[in-house]
């Protein structure tokens, strides 16, 4: 009994590391694409959060995602500085 509640505890934080990485979704990144389109804007704190939060699906976003031009571009690695969160490498 000991046992199977430990593997259900274990199996639910494994599920809970994964989780972000399988719902990447580009829609998140929407409040982001402002500054990118329109630099003098700085980006606000709520897209920085969102890139923080979002950061297991940034490789998905900057590989295979419709996003990922605007997101590689000079515009989209000033968004990840002004936000002091790193571009990924992947």
């Amino acid at each position: 009994m000991k046992l199977t509640a430990i593997a259900l505890v274990a199996m639910v934080a494994i599920v809970m590391q994964l989780s972000p990485t399988m719902a990447c979704d580009e829609k998140d990144l929407l409040p982001c694409l402002l500054p990118i389109i329109n630099p003098p804007q700085p980006p606000t704190a709520g897209c920085c959060q969102t890139l923080r939060d979002q950061k297991p699906c940034m490789c998905y976003f900057t590989t295979k995602s419709w996003l990922q031009y605007t997101l590689k571009s000079p515009k989209g690695h000033k968004l990840f500085a002004d936000c002091n969160v790193p571009f990924p490498t992947c």
